[in-house]
């Protein structure tokens, strides 16, 4: 079985466009039966309609879909966890909600997956992808339509085929993740919120003796924080002013992460070249384990629809 994980708190539009290109891929390698769907609602306001999208999308598939609101926010590392507590899958795929997935990207990914099973974590590549501008691929065109970005994904699938690339780090805005990785080492450490919470999986997965890897010949569009630029213009908020809050939650995690991981990194956060990854491979476990455990059902923290 596929999981597909989809976290949204705004973007109705561009989150449904999201799901239907999922739904599309699906179908067109054949798939759809062999699919689930944890669909969350992270604490969305009312007006942004994203529960109502999610339920309308269940009502409209075959598929198995968990659908859960969260009672507060729970950002990128909160819903990102609870995903994969829920999820039953093999391979289970973690989507933002600004990616517009393609036929080509999903058949490469798990091509390049099915190559090695030490292969824990695999990623394609995007217009955008936060902190790998190396895994970056602008098309040389404006879209004008949707066959337009399947057409440019089929031809990276031609020509990059199952070549691939080994990460030191994690980001996972558009990832699958193998069963294995999530039995060995559990879901996303909570005590990071919104950032550094994919370094920290990363770094336990090679841990546990799996690779990243990037699948050089899948590629999808990735619209690029949207979450942020959708909140930004719903608070009116001045471009600083936002850089100042998003600043601010990016220091608290890296202390987390510090505190964590090693204490003799610096304590102001440039760029994650200031972590020696190799050395964290080997320094004794935090609290004695890698593992951090799935989150269990509480109606506390979501409720499920």
């Amino acid at each position: 079985m596929l999981s597909f994980i989809v976290p949204a708190r705004s973007l109705r539009d561009v989150t449904a466009e999201c799901l239907i290109s999922i739904n599309t891929a699906l179908h067109a390698l054949g798939l759809q039966d062999r699919a689930e769907w944890i669909l969350l609602d992270d604490a969305s306001d009312s007006d942004e309609g994203i529960t109502d999208l999610f339920t309308s999308f269940r009502a409209s598939t075959q598929a198995p879909a968990h659908v859960a609101r969260f009672h507060q926010r729970q950002h990128y590392t909160g819903v990102f966890a609870y995903g994969l507590s829920r999820a039953r899958g093999d391979n289970v795929f973690f989507i933002s909600n600004d990616m517009y997935v393609t036929p080509a990207w999903l058949r490469t990914v798990l091509g390049v997956a099915a190559v090695d099973r030490s292969f824990g974590i695999i990623r394609g590549t995007a217009e955008i992808v936060d902190s790998f501008p190396h895994h970056e691929v602008k098309p040389p065109f404006v879209e004008r339509k949707p066959e337009d970005l399947t057409e440019f994904a089929e031809f990276m699938a031609r020509t990059r085929g199952l070549e691939h690339t080994e990460d030191s780090i994690l980001s996972g805005d558009a990832v699958l993740i193998r069963r294995e990785v999530i039995e060995k080492i559990g879901v996303m450490d909570r005590r990071f919120f919104g950032y550094f919470g994919d370094p920290d999986y990363g770094l336990r997965a090679r841990r546990a003796g799996f690779r990243l890897v990037c699948a050089k010949g899948a590629w999808l569009k990735h619209y690029g924080q949207g979450h942020i630029k959708a909140e930004v213009q719903k608070r009116r908020e001045a471009p600083s002013d936002a850089d100042l809050r998003r600043r601010a939650l990016v220091m608290k995690a890296w202390g987390e992460f510090r505190a964590k991981w090693d204490p003799t990194l610096p304590a102001e956060f440039v760029n994650t070249d200031q972590v020696d990854w190799d050395k964290l491979l080997k320094v004794p476990a935090p609290g004695g384990s890698d593992f951090v455990p799935p989150i269990s059902a509480d109606a506390a923290l979501a409720r499920v629809l």
